[in-house]
């Protein structure tokens, strides 16, 4: 009982700290609708782009645990006040207007709903003792064990005298040390399967309601009364995305074998590249959509996409796959409608993985050497 209300404490305060930190990003960029899954989800990669430069200062410094763990705290308090300061008036009109949304959305939502609870019950109850779990747990366990960042095998527990480009990059096994140092009592083994597992299958949802929204846009109202509130501006696009939601649950579920993305939505979501596939990518797509339909508002998109990327180096080497998609989705657009101020601010929006791909090239070709030990 003791180990459920941890994991369910842990649980709330991570998605309290991205809903705040999310509320400052759209606090700052002067956004005037406000949703609360918008800004969990902004929050989430913001969170964790920043989580990856500080982690990985620590890292390379041979700063302990406790440091990183300081440096967070004090981080998550910051931003759960400034969320405070900046989210309260939106949740307080947001909670007001709860019932009128809901009714937007229709009967559809309560299968979305349906769908979510099913995912998020397997993924807590999934039990999986592959050598990618083992590595995934045995890193966190490590660093919170031994206060120190990537500077044990999580395999062998012996001295790593170096640090390998592939593992040291990658900060996301980290979190759940920080976590565990935070929440104490909390196992590293339910932060990592259960707490992250059921976050990420959240995120992954949000991300393909969002795509959904941008794909399926209300069409426009030619002048006409409005009868019903299914005819009212946002319940269209809503409903669809409801509706694409569902379509894309059912066919992760019957895609689950290692070759699609069902398999690690449902079975390895606690992995790095799961997040990449379901949420990264997702995302991704959605801001070329946007960039294609000329509905961005300044660079608004690209600087979302900057954090996503950010975020896709703190969680898998997999992210080169989201700048891969990114430049086959916007080179196009750029060169047919001759929007060539847009090439800086694409790369700029990509620049995360492009740096962490020149630095992996470095590290891999011995130009540059990461001592763990001085």
């Amino acid at each position: 009982m003791k180990i459920m209300l941890l994991a369910g404490a842990a649980l709330v305060l991570q998605l309290f700290l991205f809903l705040c930190t999310g509320s400052v990003v759209m606090r700052v960029r002067g956004q005037k609708e406000y949703s609360f899954s918008s800004a969990l989800l902004i929050g989430y990669f913001t969170y964790f782009g920043i989580f990856e430069v500080i982690c990985l200062l620590c890292e390379v410094a041979l700063f302990p645990l406790r440091t990183l763990t300081l440096i967070m705290a004090v981080f998550a308090a910051a931003a759960i006040l400034l969320g405070l300061f900046c989210g309260y008036r939106s949740w307080t009109e947001s909670m007001n207007s709860l019932r009128y949304r809901l009714k937007l959305h229709g009967p559809a939502l309560a299968f979305v709903l349906l769908a979510l609870a099913a995912a998020l019950l397997y993924v807590i109850l999934y039990s999986d003792a592959s050598a990618d779990s083992g590595w995934y747990v045995g890193t966190s366990a490590t660093a919170l064990a031994t206060d120190t960042i990537g500077r044990f095998d999580p395999s062998t527990g012996t001295r790593v005298l170096r640090f390998q480009a592939r593992y040291a990059l990658n900060c996301y096994p980290y979190h759940s040390s920080v976590i565990c140092s935070l929440v104490r009592g909390l196992p590293v083994i339910v932060q990592v399967r259960s707490v992250m597992s059921s976050i990420n299958v959240l995120i992954s949802f949000l991300s393909v309601y969002y795509l959904g929204r941008v794909l399926f846009p209300d069409s426009a109202l030619r002048g006409e009364k409005i009868r019903s509130i299914r005819e009212r501006p946002g319940s269209i696009t809503r409903r669809r995305a409801d509706l694409f939601v569902i379509a894309v649950f059912f066919v992760n579920v019957f895609s689950s074998t290692i070759y699609l993305p069902g398999i690690f939505l449902f079975d390895r979501s606690y992995e790095g590249k799961s997040i990449i596939l379901n949420a990264v990518l997702v995302t991704v797509l959605s801001i070329s959509v946007i960039l294609w339909r000329e509905e961005d508002e300044g660079h608004y998109p690209f600087r979302t996409m900057f954090w996503v990327m950010a975020a896709g180096v703190c969680f898998s080497a997999s992210s080169l796959m989201a700048l891969i998609l990114a430049m086959a989705a916007i080179l196009p657009l750029i060169a047919i409608r001759s929007r060539w101020n847009l090439l800086i601010p694409l790369l700029l929006g990509n620049l995360p993985v492009i740096v962490w791909a020149v630095v992996y090239y470095l590290i891999q070709h011995g130009t540059i050497v990461l001592q763990t030990w001085r």
